[in-house]
């Protein structure tokens, strides 16, 4: 955990924020695999529910391999056809659409982002790139997601790090309520925070 923790902290402070031209919200989480992508999950089925919009896309960077494909919503869909029908291989879970990208696929984020108008969350799980650094002056919130067994001081020092880019940033424990991260993973989860400005 020390090592993705020291990528957040060491974020340069050369971009600011700037406030995309769009009205749904945007987040990125940050974290381990197992932590960030669950978290990132319910909070796009939280986003998509105070945004009341028929479904959100979920981005998930690195992934081994793509989902399956799930119980979906008809809007989950729709959003997973058109991503589709701009060569992104999404498939529908739950209320989400949900894109797989592979290690050295993160600049495709910012092109499934702008091809939709409903929330949007990336789970960035790898090491620090410039394609990440890009996508972070879009967001409207960046979570960090820290388990209890990270290194002492090393969460002030990560927060520190993004903070410095006059981002709106959270830290949240990994899911950890019975069911919630089944619920999560299956499109179905919701967890709601304060997207400041909203």
């Amino acid at each position: 955990m020390s090592g993705l923790l020291e990528r957040a902290a060491s974020f340069s402070p050369h971009a600011v924020a700037v406030d995309p031209p769009r009205f749904a919200p945007r987040a990125l989480v940050l974290g381990r695999p197992g932590d960030a992508v669950p978290v990132a999950a319910a909070l796009a089925g939280g986003l998509r529910e105070q945004q009341r919009a028929a479904g959100a896309l979920l981005v998930v960077w690195p992934s081994p391999a793509p989902p399956r494909a799930a119980l979906g919503t008809p809007a989950a869909s729709r959003l997973a056809a058109r991503l589709q029908a701009r060569g992104l291989e999404a498939v529908a879970r739950g209320r989400l659409a949900w894109l797989a990208l592979a290690a050295d696929d993160l600049a495709l984020a910012a092109r499934a982002v702008a091809a939709v108008d409903v929330p949007a969350v990336i789970a960035v799980t790898g090491p620090r790139t410039t394609a990440m650094d890009d996508l972070l002056a879009d967001q409207d919130l960046v979570v960090l997601v820290v388990g209890p067994d990270a290194e002492p001081g090393l969460e002030a020092l990560a927060l520190a790090g993004l903070q410095r880019r006059a981002l709106p940033v959270l830290v949240h424990r990994p899911l950890d309520t019975p069911g919630a991260r089944p619920a999560a993973m299956a499109g179905w989860g919701r967890l709601r925070l304060d997207v400041p400005g909203r």
